[in-house]
């Protein structure tokens, strides 16, 4: 009786190993994650679309202007703007203040190229005395945006070389500019000072920060006014706003707001609150967010031909 059992379960066995074989389980454990879609240096990109507007319109003519939006980064973006400049003399656009306003999510493994849309103008031209005229359409990008740069580092906490015991990591720069965002974090070197007494040390950070785009930065409370007829002041270009954490602790980041020069920066984060010096050397996550606002633009001639 018990071979009996040995042979069905034996049976069973092999069943089961044969019905597996066919089974794909290849993605098990490789779901990708939240991380890996953040490559790349693009946010939103825009487009015109294949003759919208065409290349030749006859006057007092309908037309269309079409753009193509697609978020090919890694971040949703909500309430960004699109604003259309036009030659209001030879040119009418139908649409109460040339603009559309849209959503559109980023990379991620439901929409591993990120989500796109397009969007319509109803425009048509205007009666010309010449026989031709040239006319230029512009659309103005604006939208928020933020970067994640999340990494390990090394806490020695052997400030002054006194400690015999083996460590396990060392201190040492660590270089990137591909987290998909037009902004990235290209650069984080880590220092280790003294803390208040003895028994403590505080970590600091120096964050290098750079526009690896085209575009320009722009104060995150200002993108609705970028995009429209409101003034932007010198202060409000090229503001980032930084947050970074140690292990989940809050480091003090200065300057902040930081402001780009020569599309570049630098801030300085340090855990003022410090750790005990007692502690063996370790790896501890770090993450930097920032947030900013983003612009860019895009722009098409096109020609007006006189009704024969």
């Amino acid at each position: 009786m018990k071979k009996t059992n040995k042979k069905v379960n034996l049976i069973f066995i092999l069943l089961v190993v044969v019905f597996l074989s066919g089974c794909d389980f290849t993605n098990i454990g490789n779901t990708p994650s939240e991380k890996s879609f953040r490559t790349g240096s693009r946010g939103i990109t825009i487009s015109f679309l294949q003759n919208a507007p065409p290349n030749e319109v006859y006057e007092e003519n309908p037309f269309s202007i079409g753009i193509l939006l697609k978020n090919e980064g890694a971040y949703e973006v909500r309430n960004g703007i699109v604003s259309f400049s036009i030659e209001d003399e030879y040119v009418d656009v139908q649409r109460p203040e040339n603009l559309v306003t849209f959503n559109l999510n980023g990379k991620s493994v439901a929409t591993p190229g990120g989500e796109q849309t397009t969007e319509f103008l109803k425009a048509s031209t205007k009666k010309i005395e010449s026989e031709r005229r040239e006319s230029i359409i512009i659309a103005s990008l604006c939208y928020p945006y933020k970067t994640i740069a999340d990494t390990s580092v090394c806490i020695d906490t052997d400030v002054y070389g006194l400690k015999t015991m083996d460590k396990v990591c060392y201190i040492r720069d660590i270089s990137s500019n591909n987290q998909g965002a037009p902004v990235a974090v290209t650069k984080i070197e880590t220092k280790i000072l003294p803390g208040d007494n003895d028994d403590s040390i505080k970590p600091q950070f120096i964050i290098h920060i750079q526009n690896v785009n085209s575009g320009s930065v722009i104060k995150k409370e200002k993108v609705a006014d970028a995009c429209s007829s409101e003034p932007i002041g010198i202060d409000d270009l090229n503001i980032i706003n930084v947050k970074a954490e140690l292990s989940g602790e809050i480091l003090e980041c200065s300057p902040n707001p930081a402001k780009l020069k020569d599309r570049k920066t630098s801030v300085r984060c340090i855990l003022e609150q410090g750790i005990s010096s007692q502690q063996a050397t370790y790896t501890s996550p770090l993450k930097v967010e920032l947030e900013y606002g983003y612009t860019s633009s895009i722009s098409k001639i096109f020609l007006i031909k006189k009704n024969i």
